[in-house]
């Protein structure tokens, strides 16, 4: 494989002391682009986003790699690159097979008002009248970019496959131009092939280059779509996704990050390539549903159970059954051996005897096949809780990911799109996504008995901290979140991720709970105070309906729940965390309306005493 290279031609200058010392080589840093119209279309249009990331960032040369989707792959796979700038549907399957990562979504040109989006085109020759829709297809011959080509086909076959049609099958002949994906407009203006599909856009930009006139083709399937303004045939889908490899190092992908969506609208580099910068990373579900329809990328075997699948999953598993069937087979065999042995020195037992061993061996087979049947759903069900436990505590963090971004979405659409204030939400973003992958590691150390890191902090801080994460639901609920936290409290020795997970999640209960309460009643009230234990204890007192009916107790219990559509995990979770840190957990009713939480935690330095169970902090 050949990779070309381009590097960016204005480096940074280096601070005044590293000029007066000595050169310092800028690290260089390849970006494969997909070269979707060749491979010198590609150089021209990316060169100065490499150019811009160059001045941005300093000590580092950013390198343009144009590549095809094939060659794509395997340097993705032999970890030639480290960022990636291709089609949607090439970076979700790079993503499924090689975990890169999108951290930022190319921004679409300010005329197009429908956001951040693009489709595919089907045409043919304006002159073809036997040509008016999809269905007129069946039995033509027709022109594609690549088979994995996402704009350059799989876009198109989707709204092929709905209209009764089967490229593989209907067509009279499929072709693949390859790239630059202009050469299938021209074989439909030479009516070497009837119709034709690529992306969005690219009809315009050839007409705008004067290479064909938009008159002399015929748009299949047109859609509309408000404010898109490009001839489009199909669905529209998030637009190309800047990615970084799983060995890119951190800091360099925020940098990164924090340059693209930094990058000016009207900059020399958008200018360039044709589009109006970058924001956040978009949700791509709508390219996986695409890819589940069509049964191609991660869902090529969807729905599908291989061997090779099962001895994944459940290998400990199936090794362990073939040694039990092995033993049963042996011991029964041996039985049935002592039992003809037997049979032929008793020969003159009666009936009655060779009933009752006929009785004996129908008992013992059927207490085999219980104990199997038993093992099999404590086996399910521990695969279960631990499925479940890591669903649960990994929403969280993923929730307030998917909040922030929002958020940045909603200030740029409305055109108050402060830099500072989208920079803090984007490190939020960061943040939660550090924190998520900590959640999972810390439950994985948990599980395992593993020591776990904890520090010394102030408690005050850490409910503070936890209570930012949640302050745009509540004034978003209309609820009241008051703290009365008591000063010059002594230091905790905690896990802070852990009690913070706590924390949340008696704060989300409590907004839920008051969700039906009356407007201007609904009240959060989080204090913390000293036991006369010396224990640090936390108190989460709301205005809601009070504790459900299932008994302050049972509510702790796995599975246990109230809401409709909970894993009823969260509050024997949080139990777990308070109890391993020393502590108690704790619910009951409030004197006034709603219901009180409350857990404890051994303060630094505090003597250890034997707690009555039933005492309520």
């Amino acid at each position: 494989m050949l990779l070309f290279s381009w590097g960016c031609l204005a480096a940074p200058q280096p601070p005044a002391y590293a000029q007066s010392t000595k050169i310092i080589e800028d690290k260089p840093v390849k970006i494969g682009v997909l070269a979707f119209r060749g491979i010198d279309a590609a150089i021209r249009r990316w060169t100065p986003t490499a150019n811009y990331l160059g001045r941005t960032i300093y000590g580092y040369k950013f390198q343009i790699v144009p590549l095809s989707l094939d060659d794509m792959k395997i340097a993705v796979a032999n970890n030639q690159l480290d960022f990636v700038l291709t089609n949607t549907g090439n970076y979700v399957d790079l993503e499924d097979r090689f975990g890169i990562t999108r951290i930022a979504t190319l921004r679409t040109q300010s005329k197009n008002k429908a956001g951040n989006v693009f489709g595919a085109v089907i045409f043919t020759r304006a002159d073809r009248t036997d040509i008016q829709n999809l269905k007129d297809l069946k039995g033509k011959s027709f022109m594609a970019i690549k088979p994995k080509g996402f704009g350059g086909f799989q876009m198109a076959w989707r709204e092929l496959q709905e209209n009764g049609i089967d490229p593989f099958e209907d067509f009279s002949e499929l072709k693949f131009s390859g790239f630059p994906q202009d050469n299938a407009a021209f074989a439909v203006l030479n009516s070497e092939v009837d119709a034709a599909t690529f992306r969005t856009n690219t009809l315009e930009t050839m007409e705008q280059e004067g290479s064909l006139k938009m008159s002399d083709f015929r748009i299949l399937n047109r859609q509309s779509y408000p404010g898109f303004p490009f001839a489009v045939s199909t669905r529209l889908y998030p637009e190309w996704p800047f990615a970084r490899m799983k060995e890119t190092p951190e800091k360099l992908a925020q940098d990164v990050a924090i340059a693209l969506l930094r990058m000016p609208t009207e900059g020399a580099a958008a200018i360039s390539a044709g589009y109006g910068g970058w924001t956040v990373p978009l949700d791509y579900q709508p390219v996986h549903e695409l890819f589940k329809v069509l049964r191609i990328g991660p869902y090529e075997d969807l729905g599908e159970i291989t061997f090779t699948d099962l001895l994944k999953q459940h290998g400990h598993w199936i090794v362990l059954a073939v040694v039990v069937l092995l033993l049963t087979v042996g011991w029964a065999t041996w039985i049935e051996v002592l039992v003809a042995r037997r049979t032929r020195e008793l020969s003159q037992t009666n009936e009655e005897l060779e009933r009752q061993i006929s009785v004996r061996r129908l008992a013992e087979e059927d207490a085999h096949l219980r104990r199997a049947e038993l093992a099999h759903v404590h086996r399910l069900n521990t695969l279960g809780e631990m499925a479940s436990g890591f669903a649960h505590e990994i929403n969280q963090p993923l929730s307030a990911i998917s909040n922030y971004a929002r958020g940045c979405i909603r200030r740029i659409h409305r055109g108050n799109s402060d830099q500072k204030e989208l920079l803090g939400a984007l490190e939020q973003v960061a943040t939660q996504a550090t924190r998520a992958g900590e959640v999972i590691k810390r439950i994985r150390t948990f599980v395992r008995k593993e020591q776990l890191d904890r520090v010394t902090t102030s408690i005050n801080q850490v409910v503070l901290e936890s209570l930012e994460y949640i302050k745009s639901e509540a004034q978003r609920h209309d609820i009241t979140v008051e703290t009365n936290l008591e000063k010059d409290l002594p230091d905790v020795e905690i896990d802070v991720v852990q009690v913070e997970q706590v924390i949340l999640n008696l704060v989300r209960n409590a907004l839920e709970a008051m969700m039906d309460s009356p407007s201007g009643e609904r009240r959060l009230t989080v204090g913390s105070t000293l036991t006369d234990k010396g224990d640090i204890c936390l108190t989460f007192t709301d205005t809601g309906p009070g504790l459900p009916g299932v008994g302050a107790e049972s509510m702790f219990d796995p599975f246990v729940t109230s809401k409709q559509g909970g894993l009823g995990l969260g509050l024997s979770i949080s139990r777990s965390i308070v109890e391993f840190h020393g502590g108690k957990l704790r619910a009951s009713d409030s004197n006034d309306a709603g219901a009180v939480l409350s857990f404890t935690l051994p303060a630094v330095g505090a003597i250890e005493e034997e707690e009555d169970i039933n005492e309520f902090c």
